[in-house]
């Protein structure tokens, strides 16, 4: 009898206490579906960040469910467009290495995520390009009213970056 007093506990507990986690981890304040505002730039000589001249008319999402898991789709200005629906046989080389280079161009990726002090790590999972599977992303992060801005540990083309992403409701 006792030990039924106790496993029918340690139940409610472990039922009480699994969903007061969930609870938590929906506020995750990362919790929700981001989009792309703009890429920036840093200028080291004016120690400033301006729109990236070289991205702008890029679009994309970002989605982070709360629980640890994210997505993320970046395409270049035109992309949606692209005409996609051409046959491949007839197309000369030139052609086929420009179909491929853009379709190289956009940016998708699922990982889970960690989160220590303002820096958040996408641990992928995978992703367009297949060399980057398993490869971790940092990034710095604050978060401005309903935007959050991630700033590249890394430098990309030769520039320090950051994307501002707007939080959609």
């Amino acid at each position: 009898m006792t030990n039924l007093k106790f496993a029918i506990g340690l139940s409610t507990f472990l039922t009480i206490y699994s969903c007061q986690t969930k609870q938590l981890e929906a506020n995750d304040p990362f919790n929700g579906m981001w989009q792309l505002d703009k890429f920036e730039a840093f200028n080291s000589q004016t120690n400033t960040w301006s729109n990236d001249s070289t991205r702008v008319g890029w679009s994309g999402y970002i989605l982070y469910d709360g629980q640890g898991h994210m997505g993320v789709h970046l395409t270049p200005k035109g992309y949606k467009d692209f005409h996609t629906n051409q046959n491949i046989d007839s197309l000369s080389h030139e052609d086929l290495m420009t179909l491929t280079k853009f379709y190289k161009s956009n940016f998708v990726y699922f990982s889970d995520y960690i989160i220590v002090d303002n820096t958040i790590e996408h641990r992928r999972l995978s992703a367009t390009e297949p060399m980057n599977w398993g490869k971790s992303l940092t990034r710095d992060f604050t978060f401005k009213q309903d935007t959050l801005i991630l700033t590249a540990k890394e430098i990309i083309e030769g520039q320090k970056i950051r994307l501002r992403w707007v939080k959609l409701k």
